[in-house]
C-alpha cells in the first residue's frame, strides 16, 4: 500500500492510500489512528490561450465577438467604442 501525506494546520500528516475507494474527484487514505481521510485531487485551471469551453473554436482570455467588454493585457476593459470597430 502506498503512503500519502497532506498538510493541515501547518503540520504534515501521513496515511496509507486506499486504491479501491478512489473516485474521479478524490482519493482516500487511512490515517495512523484508523480514520478515513478524503484527499481531493488537484483541479486543472484555465490558462491563457487554452481552448474556450463556452465558445468552441476560440481561445480563452481573448475578446469574443459580441462582447461589449474586451481583454487588454489580460484584463477586462470597458470602453465606449465597440471592440471590433475603430
Amino acid at each position: 500500500m502506498p503512503k500519502v501525506s497532506w498538510m493541515f494546520g501547518g503540520k504534515k500528516y501521513f496515511g496509507t492510500l486506499i486504491p479501491s475507494r478512489e473516485t474521479k474527484d478524490a482519493r482516500f487514505a487511512r490515517t495512523e489512528n484508523g480514520k478515513i481521510k478524503k484527499l481531493p485531487k488537484k483541479k486543472t485551471k484555465a490558462t491563457k490561450g487554452a481552448p474556450s469551453k463556452t465558445k468552441p473554436g476560440d481561445l480563452d482570455y481573448t475578446t469574443k465577438r459580441g462582447n461589449k467588454e474586451f481583454d487588454r493585457g489580460g484584463k477586462r476593459v470597458k470602453e465606449s467604442r465597440k471592440p471590433y470597430t475603430k
